[in-house]
């Protein structure tokens, strides 16, 4: 018998495989959203064409090779039938019903003696249909797969019943929620990867000593003076504050997601401060969490939170490519700031100084780093690094334009970022067809009514909405795109 072709497993993407754990498994789920019904067959034989037959990690399991070291390894036995199935979910078939199925389906973990994915038809969702996706972190980051996923479907129906499609063409940039930072990221990222392997001889010490790698790093002349002090805040920066968000991780996640909000309501609440689309809908967020604290009797105004924000550090007209190409930084969440307009203001502070920051090249080799070390080891960073943030917030442009799948058109779609070592929270917000919506993964241990959270986030934009709209945005509360930041801005925490 042949042996399998084996292809090595790159560092970043073993670290991410072995952050699985029995409170937070890295799967990014998704869903997309159909009025009509979809024919089962159809779908396997699209997956079969435009997955499988295109990416060969789709058809290939995870092997050990000599000394630990992991390899993507073609499967013998790969049958696309273990990997597809359908279920009707039981009356009365709404939307909430649906929730709680992908709920109980989330929290299975896929088998690794098999390609990591799965896709499963979910019928009878309010006379139409879902399709639920499941695949490893491992594999690809979420960017990758959401263009994947959106590769399956065609502008027109007919154009997604093409089976064989071409390569789709080269797509124009998106700005994602730190997206004019990725030039610069690109241009650091190609610097000497020496950093993880001196950083590797050091990691033990970098725990009880974490200013020594950057101290050998120096002497060495390999880091800059503004890149040593980015990996001295890293290494330095302390656990998150206590809040309703962190504490003791459940075994079972929930996911919820919103209605469909216009976009162009959320464009015209930014342009009223100038401020992007993205800087409202994270400010509306913050605003919603601190709702949600106020209602569980835990005081935002102690402090504000942070965020994990995965950034894309892919070329911007680059072909779809597997693997995970992105990093993480940090972003403080104005949540201590009572009024909106301040929150707003605060978060567009946060996010301009991050975009003009090189953190995600440093972060990056981290977590190459992380898949260097031995299992427990790199499970002790991973969970030292989550406790600096209490949640993973990310943002993901989706197409702007009606598409079809398998002729039939999709109304609408979301994603879950899963969430590792000690946290608890992931918010996902992704935009299409002239709309956002944002979802939520919470532990049930920690968050355990995630639709106010839900609720309270479209409150928030109505809010805003109003307090923008209603009056010229320097003259509303004195706040705006110029207002000089208040005293308890000052004392957030920066990002």
């Amino acid at each position: 018998m042949t042996r399998p072709r084996r292809v090595p497993m790159s560092n970043v993407d073993k670290a991410w495989l072995e952050m699985d754990s029995a409170t937070n498994l890295m799967v990014i789920n998704g869903v997309m959203i159909f009025e009509e019904k979809l024919d089962f067959e159809n779908l396997k034989t699209i997956l079969e064409e435009r997955f499988v037959a295109r990416y060969d990690r789709f058809r290939q399991r995870i092997a050990v090779g000599p000394g630990g070291r992991l390899f993507w390894e073609d499967d013998p036995h790969f049958d696309i039938r273990a990997h597809v199935r359908r279920y009707a979910l039981p009356e009365p078939g709404d939307m909430a019903t649906l929730q709680t199925v992908v709920s109980a389906i989330i929290n299975e973990p896929l088998d690794r003696r098999k390609p990591l994915w799965r896709y499963m038809l979910l019928e009878n969702v309010d006379g139409g249909c879902a399709i639920l996706s499941r695949l490893h972190h491992c594999i690809a980051d979420g960017i990758a797969l959401i263009r994947v996923l959106l590769s399956m479907t065609g502008a027109t129906p007919e154009e997604s019943m093409q089976v064989l499609l071409a390569e789709p063409p080269r797509t124009r940039r998106e700005h994602t929620m730190l997206g004019d930072m990725l030039s610069l990221a690109r241009r650091t990222v190609r610097m000497s990867e020496h950093f993880a392997q001196t950083a590797l001889n050091e990691a033990i010490q970098t725990i009880e000593n974490p200013r020594r790698p950057v101290e050998i790093l120096q002497s060495a002349g390999m880091l800059s003076a503004a890149s040593a002090a980015i990996l001295t805040k890293l290494l330095i920066l302390p656990p998150d504050r206590p809040s309703v968000y962190k504490g003791e991780l459940g075994a079972i996640k929930r996911v919820v997601w919103s209605n469909p909000l216009d976009l162009a309501r959320i464009k015209a609440v930014g342009k009223g401060l100038d401020a992007t689309i993205n800087d409202v809908l994270v400010s509306a967020m913050a605003g919603a969490l601190r709702e949600y604290m106020v209602a569980e009797r835990n005081d935002p105004t102690l402090g504000d939170i942070t965020a994990m924000v995965p950034v894309n550090l892919r070329p911007e007209t680059a072909k779809i490519e597997l693997g995970n190409q992105f990093a993480l930084v940090y972003l403080s969440l104005p949540v201590s700031l009572a009024d909106p307009i301040d929150r707003l203001t605060a978060t567009k502070h946060h996010m301009d100084v991050l975009k003009n920051s090189p953190e995600p090249f440093i972060v990056y080799q981290i977590l190459g780093l992380v898949g260097s070390l031995p299992l427990d080891i790199a499970r002790q960073v991973t969970t030292w690094f989550s406790t600096k943030a209490s949640m993973v917030f990310t943002n993901v442009p989706g197409p702007r334009q009606q598409l079809y799948f398998a002729g039939t058109p999709l109304k609408s779609l979301m994603f879950w970022v899963p969430q590792s070592g000690e946290i608890g929270l992931g918010i996902s917000i992704i935009s299409y067809n002239g709309e956002v919506m944002v979802g939520l993964m919470v532990d049930e241990q920690l968050v355990k009514d995630p639709t106010a959270l839900i609720r309270a986030f479209e409150h928030e934009v109505e809010v805003l909405e109003q307090r923008v709209l209603a009056a010229p945005a320097a003259h509303v509360n004195g706040a705006g795109p110029h207002a000089k930041s208040t005293s308890k801005e000052k004392q957030s925490k920066a990002p």
